[in-house]
């Protein structure tokens, strides 16, 4: 007689605790009817009139099915249909119907996946309206998820490749006498061909009966056409390649065009490895510990998906976010145009901000709206650039600063000094940049400053910790940009579920938001001190 044997089979019998669940599930299914969500998915069929079979499955429930395991559980498909069948709070939402998992994602692919942004806001815009949660501070920040793709196999941007496979073709082009091709550009696949194509109808080259192998002797028009034919085919390889990367990016990988090479963090802090891993830049927009909007990106930092975040924030909300505090990864003259254009309210670092606030790198020149000054109180004249001094900016004026030799701030500044002799010294400055810059010093350093930079790490990186650690969420699981950024959606949507079946015991949305005292004052960066220069001996 074995000792795990099961005598006889039973009925589980649910309990006050599992009433208690499912008053909470009938919450959420009332919470999703109010959403309107079920208008987005009402359209859904999985069995066709003329069909005979088993009945189809109920589309919202196995949407809110898959949402609440998005929610509590590890939610891959398979994951999904065993809590179908073996989760009583799960079992409840799909009525007792157990759909397999390639029916799960056939659902997310077909129905979620093109209406992700829809379904996101439809049931974020709910818990905003239930609770009256003013989205007033937002917070952005990003991180990198890997991707379900093998590390080894990411292929480079052939740009240096390309560049001398072209100089090859029109050499060899300007040998059997075709020059019809523009020197600065690269020559397509499309011309060469044809013109290797007239090369080979001119000298009546038959290509289908080339010799090959040793021993054969070639004339010199077939051997020009075989040069040209392998130079051809690496052509086409390249530009391949140079189209599944696009302008953006300089890697893709071949088990998923989508993702990019990436350093991820535990690689980048640790200093363990250098490898490189396919990822993407899932980014963030967080206010009031409720995610708002999601984005998922190719690109390696965080500068240019400031823009495209914010712009889809105002397609789907019909505003801009009034405050907005993000960190230095951030900070920079167009995304602070940006702002300025759209009138949010500036609290985002500027790359300086760590050097200004430790005091090693303080900052130096401070701009007005009648000149520009150093940090030793001494004007800068404008002067034009020339042979020496290269434009960097195309909003960039160059300044020279006079009295550098006698200066006691000298040690800090990072701008060249010519020669010894020479007492200035000169800087390529954007003055608008420097204004925007102050308002955001101003703005950071204030008692709101303060107390939005404090909710900033709470909220964003919480959010973060919330994903990857409690809901051990590490790694994609699906290929693709489109279907990635559904997978990264329905974990997000978890999140804000998550939230909202925690604030069912107080009826009240946990925020978790620190408020300043009346006591806080402006803070000050720490004073640079002058540092008296050393006398040379004779």
């Amino acid at each position: 007689m074995g000792y795990f044997n099961i005598k006889r089979s039973f009925f589980i019998v649910p309990s006050e605790k599992c009433n208690v669940e499912f008053e909470k599930i009938d919450k959420f299914m009332l919470f999703l009817e109010n959403s309107g969500v079920g208008k987005i998915i009402e359209n859904v069929k999985y069995k066709d009139n003329k069909c005979k079979g088993r009945i189809g499955y109920n589309p919202a429930h196995l949407f809110a099915a898959i949402l609440f395991c998005f929610s509590k559980f590890n939610a891959s498909l398979r994951d999904i249909e065993d809590k179908c069948i073996f989760d009583i709070r799960v079992s409840y939402i799909m009525e007792g119907q157990i759909p397999n998992y390639t029916v799960i994602g056939d659902f997310i692919n077909r129905y979620i996946v093109p209406n992700q942004y829809e379904i996101f806001t439809c049931i974020t815009k709910q818990i905003i309206k239930e609770f009256k949660l003013e989205i007033i501070d937002v917070f952005l920040d990003g991180t990198k998820i890997e991707a379900n793709a093998n590390k080894y196999k990411f292929v480079w941007k052939p740009i240096k490749f390309h560049d001398k496979l072209d100089k090859k073709i029109k050499k060899l082009l300007l040998e059997i006498g075709y020059d019809n091709f523009n020197a600065k550009t690269l020559i397509d696949s499309k011309t060469y061909s044809d013109d290797l194509q007239d090369y080979a109808k001119n000298n009546k080259i038959d290509v289908n009966q080339i010799p090959h192998g040793k021993g054969k002797r070639l004339t010199k028009e077939q051997k020009n056409y075989r040069l040209g034919y392998t130079y051809l085919m690496k052509l086409l390889e390249y530009e391949e390649k140079e189209r599944i990367c696009g302008k953006n990016r300089n890697s893709y990988f071949k088990t998923d065009y989508d993702a990019t090479a990436m350093v991820l963090k535990e690689d980048y802090y640790s200093k363990l490895s250098h490898d490189f891993h396919a990822a993407y830049n899932v980014q963030v927009l967080v206010s009031s510990l409720l995610i708002v909007m999601y984005g998922v990106f190719q690109e390696r930092n965080d500068i240019k998906t400031f823009i495209p975040m914010n712009d889809l924030y105002f397609k789907y909300y019909c505003s801009y976010p009034p405050n907005e505090c993000d960190d230095a990864g951030y900070g920079n003259y167009d995304n602070y145009k940006y702002m300025q254009e759209h009138k949010i309210q500036n609290y985002v670092k500027f790359q300086q901000w760590e050097g200004e606030t430790s005091g090693k790198s303080p900052q130096l020149f401070y701009t007005f709206d009648d000149g520009t000054m150093c940090l030793n109180t001494c004007i800068g004249e404008e002067v034009p650039f020339d042979y020496y001094h290269r434009r960097i900016n195309k909003d960039g004026k160059l300044y020279k600063f006079v009295g550098c030799n006698e200066c006691k701030y000298s040690y800090k500044c990072k701008a060249k000094l010519k020669h010894k002799e020479y007492d200035y010294r000169y800087h390529e400055l954007i003055p608008e940049y420097e204004l925007l810059k102050e308002e955001a010093r101003n703005n950071l350093l204030s008692p709101k400053g303060i107390e939005i930079r404090v909710n900033r790490s709470i909220q964003v990186e919480g959010t973060f910790g919330q994903i990857k650690n409690n809901m051990n969420y590490d790694r994609i699981r699906r290929r693709g940009l489109e279907k990635v950024s559904a997978e990264i959606m329905l974990m997000c949507l978890g999140v804000n579920i998550r939230r909202y079946f925690e604030s069912f015991e107080d009826n009240k949305f946990k925020r978790n938001c620190w408020k300043t005292p009346n006591s806080l004052h402006k803070e000050k960066f720490p004073y640079v001190k002058p540092k008296e220069k050393k006398l040379s001996r004779n």
